[in-house]
């Protein structure tokens, strides 16, 4: 017979597992078996908590916390039922607008509260880029069932944060071109220092094969650009040693980039179907174990949020290059495995959140 600390363990387990799974996600889209899992977990725990070893002060808070999470988690079931109803268009108009709040919140990562002088504007252009697309499958699914309120919705959300992103990426190349030439080459070197750390965050130490080619083609593209405007401001007569030493640097990282992406591009040239969704699955898991370690159950003052944001990326990469695998071809796996990165994003979004919050309070 298990004792009244263990069931109050099993209680926890079982809170965490709703939190993690069903709390501030889509009704429509969550899993009732899983929850059901949770419901009869919270009964047995109501069940046994009479004959369990323990104080009768803990024997009533649990036989409480039990009935607490059995009420919670019947409701959410009828909730759910009832989202359900909606049918797959509704289904479908959920997981467009999730993935462009995926987008948005890679805005808030990389933009919100920073100098724009040292932001990457090609990563503003790939989300602008992303978001029209979203936006295209949004009006199709409109143009099919018009009497779906959330789409319009969504499509006023989606349009708003185009413009918004044009707007700043405008305002982010103003930034990096106005003043004088020291000014103008400090803020090539925090680009130049931007880009270095995306590409350290998505390929440093990554398997290639999971690895998006297109994401490189972004960063030497831009990289590129910085060298060619670091490589003015010394025709325009600036004579600084930083300038000239970041010149240097900066042709040497295009040169690894350039290579890194010839071997990208071999290994998934040699890579089946399968072995890519097994390795992007494996991949995904290692950042839900990177996330477990350094995050689970640790306090939000004390938590790395660069470390956070880095894993984010990761997985928000991960996540589009499965998306693309579903759209060519249908796998069940790969479709299993994207459900649980879309769920995953979510929460450790929301994480980040509440530990910037809780970090600036």
């Amino acid at each position: 017979m298990a004792s009244l600390e263990q069931l109050r363990q099993r209680l926890q387990d079982n809170d965490n597992g709703y939190g993690s799974r069903f709390a501030g996600q889509s009704r429509a889209s969550r899993d009732l078996d899983a929850l059901d899992d949770l419901i009869a977990t919270a009964q047995q725990v109501a069940a046994q908590a009479d004959g369990a070893a323990g104080t009768p002060e803990l024997r009533a808070e649990t036989v409480q916390e039990a009935h607490r999470q059995l009420e919670l988690y019947r409701s959410e079931r009828t909730l759910i039922v009832q989202a359900k109803q909606g049918g797959q268009p509704l289904l479908e108009s959920l997981m467009l607008g999730a993935r462009a709040n995926v987008v948005f919140h890679r805005y808030a990562r990389h933009f919100a509260g920073q100098g724009r002088s040292s932001r990457d504007g090609s990563l503003l252009g790939d989300m602008i880029a992303e978001l029209e697309r979203l936006q295209s499958a949004m009006r199709e699914l409109q143009r099919r069932t018009p009497q779906l309120a959330e789409v319009k919705q969504d499509l006023e959300v989606v349009a708003g944060r185009i413009t918004q992103f044009t707007d700043e990426r405008k305002e982010i190349a103003k930034a990096q071109t106005d003043g004088t030439l020291e000014e103008q080459a400090s803020a090539l070197a925090g680009m130049a220092n931007t880009l270095f750390s995306q590409y350290r965050a998505v390929f440093g130490n990554q398997p290639r094969v999971t690895r998006r080619p297109e994401l490189l083609v972004r960063l030497l593209e831009a990289l590129g650009h910085v060298r060619e405007r670091m490589r003015a401001l010394q025709a325009q007569g600036l004579r600084q040693q930083h300038n000239d030493q970041n010149v240097g640097i900066v042709e040497e990282r295009l040169a690894s980039w350039h290579s890194e992406l010839t071997a990208i591009r071999a290994e998934r040239q040699k890579a089946s179907l399968a072995s890519l969704v097994s390795d992007l699955g494996t991949a995904a898991n290692a950042e839900i174990e990177a996330y477990g370690q350094h995050f689970a159950g640790q306090s939000r003052q004390t938590r790395d949020l660069g470390r956070l944001r880095d894993i984010i990326d990761r997985l928000d990469d991960i996540e589009r290059q499965m998306t693309r695998l579903d759209e060519v071809q249908a796998s069940t796996d790969n479709a299993g495995n994207l459900k649980v990165v879309r769920d995953t994003l979510v929460l450790y979004a929301n994480e980040f959140d509440a530990i910037a919050l809780a970090q600036n309070s």
